[in-house]
């Protein structure tokens, strides 16, 4: 039986989307200014720390997958958008 060869993937696709999940998730993880703004401020971006680190490792690894990409893009992002709308109350 012969052996397979690797297929190295290219990098190129999963580092963007970790650049582009930086610059969105980064803008969404800006601190607001309100009375709760300290407090919204570090849970999301212990989360955002969170998630690009998973989303990093995924890539060193070469198991980085979109599925997962998306769902943790949604998931930061629909948690910094409760967030704030409980913030500004």
């Amino acid at each position: 039986m012969e052996a397979q060869p690797d297929i190295k993937r290219s990098l190129l696709k999963p580092l963007l989307a970790l650049f582009l999940f930086t610059v969105i998730g980064g803008m969404f993880a800006w601190p607001i200014f309100s009375t709760n703004g300290e407090i919204s401020a570090r849970s999301k971006l212990i989360l955002f720390f969170l998630i690009f680190g998973r989303l990093a490792w995924q890539t060193y690894k070469r198991t980085f997958r979109f599925r997962d990409y998306f769902i943790y893009f949604a998931v930061f992002i629909g948690f910094c958008i409760w967030l704030d709308s409980y913030a500004d109350a």
